[in-house]
């Protein structure tokens, strides 16, 4: 079964450092968040969160555009 997930925030790495990263955070049903992972505009890896909140998503997502979260 195929659920749509609802865009809720997107992150952006730092233009000045010459990184092309980007990260949006979407919610899946009722409690899943998807975090797309993105560099120079394509889809790297799409990553599902289930059994924690939002913010923890969140951080996952600014976690790959800081660098922290390596391809």
């Amino acid at each position: 079964m195929i659920t749509e997930s609802r865009p809720l925030s997107t992150f952006y790495s730092d233009p000045h450092k010459g990184i092309d990263r980007q990260a949006t955070v979407s919610v899946s049903g009722d409690s899943d968040y998807i975090v797309n992972m993105y560099y120079e505009k394509n889809l790297i890896h799409s990553r599902t969160i289930s059994g924690h909140t939002l913010d923890y998503a969140e951080d996952c997502a600014e976690n790959w555009v800081l660098g922290v979260i390596k391809e």
